[in-house]
């Protein structure tokens, strides 16, 4: 009875084994995803995962790991994967689960972690380690990772400090409400998208068959420029100023300010406009940004004087305060210029 039950144990480890020898690394399928391509550094993102088994035989031993650079805070992972082990290293976290897969049968779960630092990350890089029941063969599969996120900065720390550019911003709201009396109308432009619906004329809409928005005069009209100056400075400073640019473009939408955005180095400018779809290429440049200069603040300054908007409001975002071209923006401007100091934290 002894030896039935011995040549038993010893046949199905047996057919354990063959069954594992045979089964397809190809028929083992990973996919990880999340619904974020720009975050924070405050923010959580969910990175969600899918361990599949399309083959008709069981896996009886996968070995599945997440791998996270550094600057990454990586919570516990829920789902029907419980008992992960996370490791940390001085390139990063990895967190791993080894795991059985029944035939044609899948396990999902959610990773959290939190962004530290702004720039661009890459998510989803994991390896697959399948092995046979006993061991003998084992196979590591390497999969890059193919999902993008782009960490804005901060948000301006020192709202105390907004206060003056609140009581700012509550004049140009002022001023666009009495400019839209219809005696400013100067004519009619083109909608591009970015315009509020209360501007686009449906009359001219339908005479043209395309939408078209009411041109306001530009002698009247107010608008808002905020600048960003890159030329000189340090580091540290340079990174409070990006983080002054996002919570001063956040404010404005709040207000429902159309606002245009120019910058002498990396961020690029974006035309005038407002709402999510104004304000994600700001905060996505803003992420991406090396701190780099192209030309001198003057330069940027002059070309805002040469188009002539005595209507225009400027935001001037500097580590330390360029006085003659503040100066010019103000001359050719009939509101005050607002100048943020990323060093100094003050406003003048």
């Amino acid at each position: 009875m002894i030896i039935f039950i011995v040549v038993g144990v010893i046949v199905c480890f047996a057919v354990l084994e063959i069954l594992s020898l045979r089964l397809p690394e190809k028929a083992i399928h990973t996919r990880i995803e999340t619904d974020l391509s720009l975050c924070t550094p405050e923010e959580e993102v969910v990175l969600r995962y899918t361990v599949s088994n399309s083959s008709f035989l069981p896996v009886l031993h996968v070995s599945f790991s997440i791998g996270f650079d550094e600057g990454m805070t990586v919570s516990a992972p829920v789902g029907e994967a419980q008992d992960w082990v996370l490791q940390k290293s001085f390139s990063g976290t990895q967190i791993e689960h080894r795991m059985h897969l029944r035939p044609r049968s899948a396990v999902k779960g959610q990773v959290h972690l939190r962004i530290e630092r702004r720039g661009m990350y890459t998510l989803g890089r994991h390896y697959v380690e399948l092995g046979d029941y006993l061991g003998f063969k084992t196979t590591i599969r390497s999969v890059e990772g193919e999902n993008r996120i782009i960490c804005t900065p901060p948000a301006w720390e020192e709202a105390e400090d907004l206060d003056p550019l609140g009581g700012l911003l509550g004049e140009i709201s002022v001023l666009r409400f009495i400019h839209e009396d219809p005696c400013l109308l100067a004519g009619y432009r083109d909608y591009t998208g970015r315009e509020p619906m209360k501007q686009i004329s449906w009359v001219q809409s339908a005479k043209t068959g395309k939408l078209t928005v009411k041109q306001q005069d530009h002698t009247a009209e107010a608008d808002v420029a905020v600048l960003l100056n890159t030329e000189g400075g340090n580091r540290a400073s340079l990174e409070k100023c990006l983080s002054i640019v996002r919570t001063v473009c956040e404010t404005l939408e709040e207000k429902r300010i159309p606002y245009l955005f120019r910058s002498n180095g990396d961020v690029w400018d974006v035309p005038e406009g407002i709402g999510r779809s104004h304000l994600y290429p700001i905060l996505r440049a803003l992420g991406l940004s090396r701190l780099s200069c192209y030309t001198a603040f003057s330069d940027l300054a002059d070309r805002c004087v040469r188009e002539g908007r005595a209507s225009r409001t400027y935001i001037v975002i500097s580590d330390e305060l360029p006085d003659a071209a503040v100066q010019k923006l103000q001359a050719s401007s009939a509101h005050r210029v607002v100048s943020f100091c990323g060093r100094k934290g003050e406003e003048k």
